[in-house]
């Protein structure tokens, strides 16, 4: 009898849907599933400390093993639907478990591992106990500038938008005032001011946010990599990121990236820009749909020629 041939299993490691790379993760796995893979999310516990044993790195990020409890995965709904979730994670010798860059070594043990680097690396360091990275990982980044060359001399770029269209728009075209702002990860920067003259949209709802940047006539951003700042533009704020001190424009945008829509200081040409490039940011979001699936089928062959020769002979992609 002929053997069945079966596709790979994918475990997504993911913290909940609060910010874009978590968000990105959640697409990646309901996309997967779409195209028919057993495709799931594990939702991790972390915090900034890294784990120096193999016992802390499970403390670390499964919550069970803590005594933290299952998780509830009815309040951790996000902007991506449909996801599966799963609190106990099976992982064997077909499973392709897909990590975040914020996660140090391999808590779920698993043979094969993609590191997605959603933000530029932050274990650039040698560590006394562990490593970070496996020998045999495969290493993908979401854009170039977030790529460290030495683990992805290639530079394999997986790069995935979530937009929801009918929530992200603009409904206010008559009188604005005001600022709001986004931190995000510009928690750190040392010019960060201690207080803003506005309304903080990190922690809201997202309605609430689509709310008030409906709203403010200015939204000013120091996380200089979020989203956040496309999407209030499409709301209809004058959208300005706030450069780190010395940085400009160029520092923050990958090889053949405009910026549309968005001011990369308050110099009156950026804002004037982020003003007259608002439609072009429209159109190219309205392509995102399409970008998003030839995304995932680079994402399959990328996982289909680095674990081809060490996954069972009876895989199928």
């Amino acid at each position: 009898m002929k053997e069945k041939m079966c596709r790979p299993r994918f475990l997504i490691a993911s913290l909940p849907q609060l910010w874009g790379g978590t968000i990105v993760l959640h697409l990646l796995c309901r996309m997967l599933a779409d195209l028919g893979y057993d495709a799931k999310i594990f939702l991790l516990h972390t915090d900034e400390r890294i784990p120096r044993t193999r016992q802390e790195l499970l403390r670390k990020y499964l919550p069970f093993i803590n005594g933290r409890g299952k998780p509830d995965f009815a309040s951790q709904e996000g902007p991506v639907k449909g996801c599966v979730m799963t609190d106990w994670p099976y992982v064997d010798d077909d499973t392709i478990v897909v990590y975040p860059e914020v996660v140090f070594g391999n808590p779920l043990g698993a043979k094969h591992v993609v590191r997605w680097f959603l933000n530029k690396n932050r274990f650039t360091e040698e560590y006394e106990e562990g490593q970070p990275y496996g020998e045999d990982d495969m290493f993908i980044c979401y854009r170039d500038v977030f790529n460290d060359y030495q683990l992805n001399p290639t530079c394999r770029q997986v790069t995935l938008r979530h937009f929801n269209y009918d929530l992200y728009k603009r409904w206010n075209y008559g009188y604005r005032e005001g600022s709001c702002f986004i931190i995000r990860k510009g928690w750190n920067r040392p010019d960060l001011p201690p207080t803003v003259p506005g309304e903080v949209l990190d922690y809201l709802p997202e309605e609430k946010k689509v709310e008030v940047m409906n709203k403010c006539r200015y939204c000013y951003s120091f996380d200089t990599q979020t989203f956040y700042s496309n999407i209030a533009a499409i709301c209809g704020c004058v959208s300005i990121v706030i450069p780190e001190p010395g940085k400009t424009r160029a520092d923050y945008l990958s090889s053949g990236e405009k910026g549309w829509g968005v001011a990369f200081g308050i110099e009156p040409e950026e804002v004037e820009f982020a003003r007259n490039t608002t439609p072009n940011l429209v159109e190219e979001i309205e392509a995102y749909k399409k970008e998003n699936a030839a995304n995932v089928q680079k994402f399959l062959v990328y996982c289909r020629d680095y674990f081809k020769d060490r996954m069972e002979a009876n895989i199928c992609w």
